[in-house]
C-alpha cells in the first residue's frame, strides 16, 4: 500500500489537515498524521489527543520569540526526520512553520529522490515577524533560506493565500506553486443571521474575534472607535478571543466610551455565530509589517456573513474590491466612518456571505487538493 505522511508541528489537523487526509485515504493511501504534543496556544501538553494523529513529544517553551522555543522546533525536525526514515512514505505533506521541519523533509527527499515532497505555506517565517531591527540579523537570513532550501526540493508548493504565492514565485522563478485558501466547516446554517440581520440605527457593533496580541493593529481599532464615539454612535464591540494583549484592547476599548462584551475563548460554535453574525461589521486589522493576505479569522466573519473593516494587503483588500464585502482601512477613520454611514450593510452581509459560499467552503477545499492528489 503507498504511503502519505502529512506533518503539521502546530495544531492545524482540523482547519487543515482532516480534509487532506480523507482524500489520500480515497485513494487507496496509508496515511500517518505527525503533529507536536505540545499546544503553542495554550502553552503545555495537548490533553485532548485525535486517534488519527501521532503526537511526537517535544521540549516546552513559554515565550512566542525565545531560543527555548527554536529548540522546541528542532526537536519535532529531528523526530520527524527519524519517523520518516522508518515509515518510508511516498509522498510527504509538510505545513510551514517551522522552516526547520521542511528543511529536515527536504533533507530526507535528497536521500530518497523518488519521494513526492509536498511543502504546504501556512505563513511566512520570518517576514511576519512585525520587528523591523530582526530584519537585518544574521539568524534572520538563516531562517528565510531553511524555508528556501525546501522549496526548492519540492514537487508541489502550496501557499495559504494568493500573496503567498506570488511571492514565492518571485523567489523561486516557477509555476509549481498553487494557493489552497483554508476553509470554514459549516454544519448548521440556522443561527447566521442573514436573513435576519437588522442593522440599528445610532449604534455600530464590532466583532473581534480570534488571538489578542502583538499583531493586532490596537492603534487603528482606537482611531476607528474614538471617530465613532465622537460622532454619537453608540459603539459596542465583542471580543472573542484571548493573548498577551488583550487587558490593552480592552481597557483602551472602555476608555474610549464603548460597551465591551468580553467572551474570552469560545468553543461553542453556535454562540459564536449569533454573536458575530449580528454585528455589522467585523474587524480584521493587523499591523503593516505582518505579512499576511488572508486570516482565519476572516474567513470565519465571512462565513458567519458580516463584512469586514480590513487592512490587510493581498487577497482580503482585492477580495473587498471586488466582492463588495466590507471596507478597506486606509488609515483614516473619518473617511471609514463617512464611507460606513452611506453603505447598504444588509447588501455587504449578503455579499460576505457570498463570497465565502464561492471561495472558503470545505467542499472547494477538497475539490482543489483532489486534484493535487492526481496530479501527484
Amino acid at each position: 500500500m503507498k504511503k502519505a505522511v502529512l506533518i503539521s508541528c502546530f495544531d492545524w489537523y482540523e482547519k487543515r489537515l482532516k480534509p487532506i487526509r480523507e482524500i489520500f485515504c480515497k485513494y487507496g493511501y496509508m496515511v500517518h498524521i505527525l503533529t507536536s504534543d505540545f499546544s503553542h496556544i495554550e502553552k503545555g501538553k495537548i490533553q485532548k489527543r485525535l486517534t488519527e494523529c501521532e503526537y511526537i513529544h517535544v521540549k516546552a517553551y513559554h515565550k512566542n520569540l525565545s531560543l527555548k522555543r527554536v529548540a522546541s522546533h528542532q526537536d519535532f525536525a529531528k523526530k520527524v526526520y527519524g519517523r520518516l526514515t522508518e515509515i518510508q512514505p511516498d509522498i510527504i505533506y509538510v505545513l510551514l512553520p517551522p522552516n526547520m521541519v521542511a528543511a529536515a523533509c527536504a533533507r530526507y527527499k535528497t536521500r530518497h529522490p523518488a519521494v513526492k515532497l509536498v511543502v504546504d505555506i501556512i505563513d511566512l517565517w520570518p517576514e511576519s515577524i512585525p520587528l523591523y531591527f530582526f530584519r537585518y540579523t544574521p539568524f534572520y537570513l538563516f531562517w528565510k533560506q531553511l524555508r528556501k532550501k525546501a522549496i526548492k526540493k519540492a514537487d508541489r508548493i502550496i501557499t495559504e493565500c494568493s500573496l503567498y504565492q506570488k511571492i514565492i514565485e518571485s523567489k523561486l522563478k516557477s509555476t509549481k506553486v498553487t494557493t489552497l485558501y483554508l476553509y470554514k466547516a459549516i454544519e448548521d446554517t440556522t443561527d447566521l443571521g442573514i436573513e435576519k440581520y437588522k442593522p440599528i440605527e445610532g449604534t455600530l457593533r464590532l466583532a473581534y474575534l480570534g488571538s489578542i496580541n502583538n499583531i493586532a493593529d490596537l492603534e487603528s481599532i482606537e482611531e476607528i472607535v474614538t471617530v465613532a464615539v465622537d460622532r454619537k454612535l453608540h459603539v459596542e464591540v465583542h471580543v472573542i478571543g484571548e493573548g498577551s494583549s488583550r487587558r490593552e484592547l480592552l481597557h483602551m476599548l472602555e476608555c474610549r466610551g464603548c460597551e465591551v462584551m468580553y467572551y474570552g475563548k469560545l468553543f461553542d460554535e453556535r454562540r459564536k455565530k449569533q454573536i458575530i453574525s449580528a454585528c455589522d461589521f467585523a474587524i480584521n486589522l493587523m499591523k503593516q509589517a505582518v505579512q499576511v493576505g488572508l486570516t482565519i479569522k476572516s474567513i470565519d466573519y465571512l462565513a458567519y456573513g458580516v463584512p469586514l473593516i480590513n487592512n490587510l494587503k493581498g487577497d482580503t483588500r482585492k477580495l473587498i474590491e471586488k466582492y463588495k464585502i466590507g471596507i478597506n482601512y486606509t488609515g483614516d477613520a473619518h473617511m471609514l466612518l463617512d464611507i460606513i454611514m452611506m453603505s447598504d450593510i444588509i447588501k455587504l452581509h449578503e455579499n460576505a456571505y457570498a463570497c465565502y459560499q464561492k471561495y472558503f467552503t470545505e467542499e472547494i477545499f477538497k475539490d482543489k487538493v483532489e486534484k493535487l492528489v492526481k496530479s501527484l
